[in-house]
């Protein structure tokens, strides 16, 4: 199957690198629960640009494989899920409707978004915040090389999957979370010092 057909049966829908987080679905206060992270993976989908986008897969049911991974540095993902009717046995999460960041216990979805960014040969994923000030950039993983297809994004150290909560229930939508704080992004002033005038060490004129 080509990479187009793929794309379209998975439903990705390709943005220009920013993916937006509604900002009702924050209008409450959610929790989090753990999950088995090898029932998770993230996944970089090249575009015919040359950039990517992001897609995350799940396995739900052990009836079939939903993905198999092969390779190293960097390792491929087939999505053996599009060879039959995933339904009830794979989930994906194509857009921030699916997924989100979360740091120290606390959603930043409003003030993150999930971008790509090249570096050399590598792929780095991104929590860049959408006001500047507002936070640092935090690097939430990479796919440790590039090749073509679809790549998968091994999480940094301190970075895990998690799911959403509310009330009790365990929802669909992902985190991609860590139990520390965003960093603070560094104050500059603008204030304009006053220039003091140097004295003078020619004598004065009589």
């Amino acid at each position: 199957m080509k990479l187009s057909q793929a794309v379209a049966v998975l439903g990705v829908t390709f943005t220009t690198g920013v993916l937006l987080q509604a900002p009702s679905s924050l209008a409450v206060t959610f929790s989090q629960t753990e999950v088995n992270q090898s029932k998770l993976v993230a996944v970089a989908i090249p575009r015919k640009s040359g950039s990517f986008t992001l897609l995350v897969l799940e396995q739900l049911s052990s009836q079939k494989r939903c993905w198999r991974e092969s390779g190293s540095n960097p390792t491929r993902v087939d999505p053996l899920l599009l060879n039959f009717n995933f339904t009830g046995i794979c989930g994906r999460s194509t857009d921030s409707n699916g997924y989100s960041i979360r740091m120290q216990g606390k959603d930043v979805g409003l003030d993150y978004r999930l971008s790509f960014q090249k570096r050399k040969d590598d792929l780095i994923l991104l929590g860049i915040p959408y006001r500047s000030g507002s936070g640092k950039t935090v690097e939430v993983g990479r796919t440790h090389g590039l090749k073509s297809g679809f790549l998968k994004i091994i999480l940094n150290p301190g970075w895990r999957f998690t799911k959403r909560v509310y009330n009790g229930k365990k929802l669909g939508h992902i985190y991609f979370n860590r139990d520390t704080a965003a960093p603070i992004a560094q104050v500059i002033s603008s204030e304009i010092k006053p220039k003091v005038a140097k004295p003078s060490s020619a004598p004065p004129k009589a």
